[in-house]
Formats: C-alpha cells, sequence, structure tokens
C-alpha cells in the first residue's frame, strides 16, 4: 500500500509544493529544485508518461540534480541581487563618503580624531587639521576614516 501511495502523481505534487515551501522557512536555495524535481515527476506520471517507483525515483533524482546544476547559480543572481561586483563599483559600502565631520583634536603626523555622527573616531590626513575645524570624509579603510579640509564634489 505504501509503495501505490509513493508510486501516485499526488505524492509528487505534495512533496513537490512541500519542498518549496520549505524553501521559505528554510531558505537555502536548494529544497526549491527537489521540490521542480517533484513537481516535474508528478506531472509526468498524472499526465500517464512515467510508471513505477524506480523510474520516478530516478528521474526525480536526474531532474532535481539538473536543475540544481544548471539553474541555482542564476536563482541566487535573481533572488538576492547581483552584489558580486559591489564592493568594486561602490567603495562607500558603508555610507561614508562625503560625511562631515568635525576634528576633534589637532592632527599629529597626520594621524587625529574626528567626529561622526556623534562618535568618535580614528582619521587621517595630509593637511594640517586643527580642533574645532570642518573636514569631510574622502574614503575609509575599515574603522579608519581619511578625511580632507576640501569638500570633495558630488558625482
Amino acid at each position: 500500500m505504501v509503495t501505490g501511495y509513493l508510486e501516485s502523481y499526488a505524492f509528487w505534487l505534495l512533496l513537490g509544493l512541500a519542498l518549496l515551501l520549505s524553501e521559505f522557512f528554510f531558505p537555502g536555495l536548494i529544497a526549491v529544485f527537489f521540490g521542480l524535481g517533484a513537481l516535474l515527476v508528478g506531472g509526468l506520471t498524472l499526465i500517464g508518461l512515467v510508471e513505477g517507483l524506480a523510474w520516478q525515483l530516478l528521474l526525480f533524482s536526474l531532474f532535481s540534480l539538473g536543475t540544481l546544476w544548471l539553474l541555482r547559480r542564476r536563482f541566487q543572481r535573481w533572488l538576492r541581487g547581483g552584489e558580486s561586483g559591489l564592493a568594486q563599483a561602490d567603495a562607500d559600502d558603508a555610507g561614508l563618503l562625503g560625511m562631515r565631520v568635525s576634528v576633534l583634536a589637532d592632527f599629529a603626523d597626520g594621524v587625529g580624531d574626528v567626529q561622526l555622527n556623534g562618535a568618535k573616531w580614528d582619521a587621517e590626513s595630509d593637511e594640517p587639521l586643527k580642533q574645532g575645524e570642518t573636514a569631510w570624509v574622502v574614503s575609509h579603510s575599515g574603522i579608519v576614516l581619511r578625511v580632507s579640509a576640501t569638500r570633495p564634489s558630488a558625482n
């Protein structure tokens, strides 16, 4: 009886839907491909092209692994966005470039402290900056800001 139920199109369609729904609760972009494989096997079983558990399992494996191998990269890019080149395209990943800062202490040997959004930051500058002056962030390396007395031009 269990074998008969496993061979039915309803089992494969329900399995496919369950796998597709599981992707919402446990995202990883893998279950969706097994869900597609199960839906394909269920559809082929429904129209009578596939009979027997052995063929269904073989096709399920081939469809699932085939779609996983062929489409996963494309689906990731589509669902998560093309962020692979984001760091190269937008060096200001922290939103700091062009921000105005206040110099907290005179810069000595090109190093000093600035205040940005109420927080104290370590900073570097090629210019002699004095306490109380205003400067602008031109780049950053981790948590160290590179600042300039000249306001950067807006692109």
